[in-house]
């Protein structure tokens, strides 16, 4: 699932890649849990730790382009906030019972996470990078 385990995809930070990696890992378990979810529950106490995790992931993120970068960091708040209501927005259909909307809308969630990690994560956090760089020489 993740662009993340691809060695040509790393973004210069193995912190953040590490990161990356730990959250999808944890989308999917939830992925698996809301898929087959037996009325426990369980789905939605998955949804809030990953959202909880999702959110302090992107503090961090937002943390470090702020340090290099504060046009780079606007883009990620944006994104991450465009993220998170997603991700809400499946949690909401799980507790109106509308299970095959949040399935479909999990789809939704994972395509445009995995857009986010190829299109503004890698690049930002590579170009952030050079910059750092650049900047202790």
């Amino acid at each position: 699932m993740s662009i993340w385990n691809n060695p040509d995809w790393k973004s210069d930070s193995p912190e953040l890649d590490a990161e990356h990696k730990k959250l999808n890992q944890m989308l999917a378990s939830m992925t698996a849990v809301i898929m087959k979810d037996s009325g426990l529950g369980l789905d939605t106490e998955a949804i809030d730790i990953l959202v909880e995790r999702m959110r302090l992931h992107f503090r961090l993120e937002e943390a470090s382009a702020e340090s290099v970068d504060t046009d780079s960091c606007a883009i990620l708040r944006e994104d991450h906030a465009r993220l998170v209501t997603l991700l809400g927005q499946v949690r909401t259909s799980m507790i109106q019972g509308n299970r095959s909307e949040a399935q479909q809308q999990l789809k939704t969630f994972t395509t445009e996470l995995q857009k986010h990690d190829a299109e503004i994560d890698i690049p930002l956090f590579r170009m952030m990078a050079k910059t750092k760089a650049a900047l202790s020489n």
